[in-house]
């Protein structure tokens, strides 16, 4: 008669690759689709500006520009020591506004990708497949 507990695993069986891995994933999945404007405010002499700066970076890939050709990305330089804020315009006319003074850059990815572009993936998945010669020729590719 054994008295021993059962060996029960809780987590994940892999590290996590770290904080750039995670960006880079969060970079990946970026799609402006949905998005008529962007518009990234900050004041680049206060130290929570860096957040704002930093996703610029991401925004400004070339990549994610060429997912939405007429998305129009503005930067906003102010010197009024004004809070660092993501105001994203969407084509359906909502606004989302992101007050990046307490959030890091892939707090605001991570929620940019679950609210915008998830609803890019909705669409494409809703698309009917080319049926005949011409889908099993794009099937190869």
């Amino acid at each position: 008669f054994n008295m021993a507990l059962p060996y029960i695993h809780v987590g994940a069986f892999t590290r996590s690759a770290g904080l750039y891995s995670a960006l880079g994933k969060q970079s990946q999945l970026l799609n402006l689709k949905p998005v008529k404007k962007i518009t990234f405010t900050f004041d680049p002499l206060s130290e929570n500006g860096v957040v704002v700066r930093n996703l610029l970076n991401y925004f400004y890939l070339e990549r994610v520009r060429e997912t939405n050709l007429n998305c129009v990305l503005k930067t906003k330089i102010v010197s009024t020591r004004a809070d660092p804020t993501v105001e994203v315009d969407l084509v359906d006319g909502k606004t989302l506004l992101y007050q990046a003074k307490h959030l890091q850059p892939l707090e605001v990815l991570h929620s940019f990708n679950a609210l915008v572009s998830s609803q890019v993936k909705a669409e494409a998945a809703s698309e009917d497949l080319p049926k005949g010669k011409l889908a099993k020729f794009q099937m190869k590719r």
